[in-house]
């Protein structure tokens, strides 16, 4: 055994003959090891506390013979250390009850240099086996972890779900590798220009989920990150991204490297992504959005699910709204067709107002009716509201689009999307398609609505309001109020003398206020919508005396009605 590898012993002496301590003395400092000496066994006690000792010469006679209880303290306060007891010949009986306490030999009195440095050999060879059995059974350790890792990828590449796979391989590599965190990318576009973050663990969880490949080299070169590119017979597919690894390991992750790419090319060609409509399929969809919707979590930031029924059964029909859906939302959107047929979009960094902008696009675009088109010059000029459309109406279920923002709507993907999609279906039962309000001009909408106030009890039903004026005041103050705790919103009123709508919007946000008097039959109209982020809310009506006998509802769109004909009837009034 190579005994120059043993580092230096640290050698506890705890002796009252000057002889005995002398011979230890001169043996410990030519074999290059560390004397520390203690005078007391209190002293000794204090010594193994406060640092590591690997060998202690202790004299039994020493403090009258307490000494011998250091054969049973010191072991308990250094695990591993060697006691090495030393008798005199007077003493020798009280040998077996040393190495009884812990001592793992006895010295008799005065000790040969031979005997010192024996010991002290003892101990190194002892040290130096324990580090090669440790050394190899990390390196069996090792051995049995990148099997199992090699094992459970082979068995996710048959069959597996893509996002169970990619998960695999993060942790496969940051198992193998020991690195902080990990993030694999996958390549997409023509020309390569994207890479989509599948996964990531550790350190590795603040990395963008989307961005360009010179931003991803930038970012990598600044945390001193390690790249490992992942090739198939195609080309680059993808790669991975070791944050702190060390680099002993590189041979394994290299390997590991190899299988994850040929894992995630049988992957791809089992459930490809539709590049051409930028939809991904389910599977990839819920990997790309719980990762996004982390990422919301995290940063305290907002997002959005939207969920879109396309009614009927005809494929095409579904084909081309999915394509035209595509082209509306952003390239960092994520689009999935769900296997009932509805339509679900991951909205990030989209707060509510930003996602409802989004769905007023979708109808526009679906229905192909310019009255559904979003306010504001951004989204291009609209027709005026009042006028009644030419375009013959639609035949059977209708359109319908509803909305879901983290965190107001739920924490979790599942929750989001299953909120969206009951908003969606409480859409199909609006009074704006029961009452046809969608070609009526704003005194016709208003009388529609007074006529059957309530046609079902659903959560998108308008529901009568007949109060006085100034409990309207308050009624309208205290829903501005609570909106605004929710974050940002947009009022839009009417404008009617004394403490009207507009008034009581006024208390709480500058809202948009048109005045629509001078239209016919408008003259007692008094209305306002309320969108914020987490829902919207409608109330319109007649001022009759000193009351008001309306309706009020929760129905985005219904609130999309009344704020196009506000804002096409009425002329615009210093908020």
């Amino acid at each position: 055994m190579n005994m120059s590898r043993a580092a230096p012993l640290r050698v506890l002496v705890v002796v009252e003959d000057a002889e005995v301590s002398r011979a230890i003395e001169h043996v410990v400092r030519d074999d290059g090891d560390l004397l520390i000496t203690a005078g007391s066994v209190e002293e000794a006690v204090q010594l193994a506390t406060v640092d590591r000792v690997d060998v202690a010469f202790v004299e039994l006679r020493v403090e009258g013979g307490a000494a011998l209880a250091l054969c049973h303290h010191l072991p308990s306060l250094s695990p591993g250390i060697r006691v090495q007891a030393i008798l005199h010949p007077p003493e020798l009986d009280r040998g077996p009850e040393a190495l009884s306490l812990g001592a793992g030999g006895v010295l008799v009195a005065p000790p040969t240099g031979e005997a010192i440095a024996r010991v002290l050999a003892d101990v190194k060879a002892e040290h130096v086996r324990r580090r090669e059995i440790t050394t190899l059974e990390a390196k069996l350790a090792r051995e049995r972890k990148r099997l199992e890792t090699y094992d459970r990828l082979v068995r996710f590449a048959r069959g597996a779900a893509p996002s169970d796979a990619v998960r695999a391989i993060v942790d496969g590599v940051s198992q193998l590798s020991a690195a902080h965190g990990v993030a694999l990318y996958a390549t997409f576009g023509d020309d390569d220009s994207e890479r989509v973050l599948l996964a990531s663990v550790g350190t590795a969880l603040d990395l963008p989920s989307t961005c360009a490949p010179a931003d991803l080299s930038r970012l990598v070169q600044a945390r001193a990150a390690r790249v490992v590119p992942l090739t198939a017979a195609s080309g680059a597919i993808g790669m991975l991204v070791l944050d702190r690894a060390p680099a002993s390991v590189e041979a394994d992750v290299a390997q590991l490297a190899d299988l994850a790419a040929a894992m995630l090319s049988l992957v791809d060609r089992q459930d490809p992504i539709d590049e051409s409509v930028r939809v991904f399929p389910p599977k990839h969809f819920r990997t790309v959005a719980d990762r996004l919707l982390t990422l919301a979590q995290r940063h305290d930031r907002r997002c959005s699910v939207l969920a879109i029924t396309i009614p009927g059964d005809k494929p095409n029909r579904r084909e081309e709204a999915t394509r035209e859906i595509a082209d509306i939302v952003r390239t960092t959107d994520a689009l999935c067709g769900l296997e009932d047929g509805d339509l679900v979009v991951f909205l990030p960094e989209t707060s509510g107002l930003g996602a409802q902008s989004c769905r007023r696009r979708i109808l526009a675009r679906l229905l192909g009716d310019r009255r559904a088109r979003p306010r504001g010059a951004l989204f291009g000029g609209g027709q005026s509201g009042g006028a009644r459309s030419s375009a013959p109406r639609s035949k059977g279920p209708p359109v319908a689009v509803g909305v879901a923002t983290f965190p107001h709507d739920g924490q979790t993907l599942r929750r989001l999307v299953k909120s969206a999609r009951a908003r969606a279906a409480d859409d199909v039962r609006s009074p704006v398609h029961a009452l046809s309000l969608d070609g009526l001009p704003l005194n016709e909408v208003v009388d529609a609505l007074l006529a059957r106030p309530m046609l079902d009890a659903g959560p998108r039903s308008s529901y009568p309001l007949d109060i006085a004026c100034t409990a309207l005041f308050a009624l309208a103050a205290r829903a501005c109020k609570e909106a605004k705790r929710g974050g940002e919103l947009v009022v839009t009123t009417t404008l009617q003398p004394g403490l009207g709508l507009a008034a009581a919007a006024r208390q709480v946000v500058t809202p948009r206020v048109h005045d629509v008097r001078a239209e016919l039959g408008c003259d007692d109209v008094e209305a306002i919508v309320i969108e914020a982020e987490h829902n919207t809310w409608v109330c319109c009506g007649r001022i009759v005396g000193e009351r008001f006998q309306g309706v009020h509802a929760a129905d985005p769109l219904l609130a999309d009605v009344i704020e196009r004909r506000l804002t096409a009837a009425g002329a615009t009034h210093a908020g």
